[in-house]
Formats: structure tokens, C-alpha cells, sequence
């Protein structure tokens, strides 16, 4: 029982410094710096990853659990693993699942509106790049081209 308590609080810590670097990713965001934001990526690539292993501990604290309680038909599920245990005890790891599904919930609306703003900063280069740079200035080894031919030209020749 204080196996899995432990682990739904690693859990949980874990989801707030999974909070903390998207709020980095997006302050990264905001003020263009590249390397914060890579920086704040990694991080939160490990933190996933920790979240993971976590996750595996949890299952297997949940049939840990399940085992010692003599169940013959064990649950595979925390909201199972609730129902059977004592009232004091369900609470608790009610509890700590509620305040971990409330920071995983945090995590996951942080990292929506990051996804939102690195697809508007794609679209906002592509944007720019078509608009400030003429393609035609480009070919042949950064020579402008002849004025002369077409675009549809300038391609089949390239």
C-alpha cells in the first residue's frame, strides 16, 4: 500500500516538472531562444521516460497489492484494486490518483497550446521565407537568374 502510494507521488511530482518545462518550452517560445527550448526538451524527453518506468512500477505495485489481498481473480486496474481494499485505504490512493489525473490533465493542456505555437511559428517561417526570398535568386549556385525565362523555365533547367 505505501509502495503504491510512493509511487502515484512520484507520479505526480513527476507531472509538475513535466508542467514546469513546458512553461519553459513556451517562455522559450515567446522569446526565440533556440537553446532553452532545446534545452527544456531533452528535459522533459528524460521526465517522460521517468514517467514510463513509473508507470510500470505502478502495475506492478497494483498486483503486488492485489496478490496479498488473496484476491483470485486480482484486478489490473487501480479503480478495480479501490473497490476491494478498506475504506481508509481507498481513500487515500483515491486521493493521490485524483491529484495525479489533475496534474497529468495540466501537463497535457500545457503541451497542447505548445504544439499550437511551434505549428504557428512553422507556418509563420514558411510565410516569411515565401515572401522574402525569391527562389529564382537562388538557382544556379546563388547567380541571379535571367530575367528573361519564366519560372516554369528556370525549373526544367534546373
Amino acid at each position: 500500500m505505501d509502495q503504491l502510494c510512493r509511487i502515484l507521488s512520484d507520479q505526480e511530482e513527476t507531472c509538475h516538472q513535466l508542467a514546469d518545462c513546458a512553461l519553459e518550452q513556451q517562455n522559450a517560445l515567446r522569446q526565440g531562444n533556440g537553446a532553452d527550448f532545446v534545452r527544456s526538451s531533452l528535459t522533459q524527453a528524460h521526465l517522460a521516460r521517468r514517467l514510463f518506468f513509473l508507470e510500470e512500477e505502478r502495475a506492478a505495485a497494483i498486483e503486488s497489492l492485489a496478490s496479498v489481498l488473496s484476491e483470485t481473480s486480482r484486478p489490473t486496474d487501480l479503480a478495480t484494486l479501490l473497490e476491494r481494499l478498506p475504506e481508509a485505504d481507498s481513500q487515500r490512493l483515491a486521493a493521490r490518483s485524483r491529484n495525479l489525473q489533475r496534474s497529468a490533465d495540466r501537463v497535457s493542456s500545457l503541451q497542447k497550446v505548445n504544439a499550437q505555437m511551434v505549428q504557428t511559428n512553422i507556418q509563420l517561417a514558411a510565410a516569411l521565407t515565401r515572401h522574402f526570398i525569391d527562389p529564382s535568386n537562388h538557382y544556379y549556385a546563388g547567380r541571379p537568374a535571367s530575367q528573361e525565362l519564366p519560372a516554369s523555365q528556370l525549373d526544367q533547367r534546373i
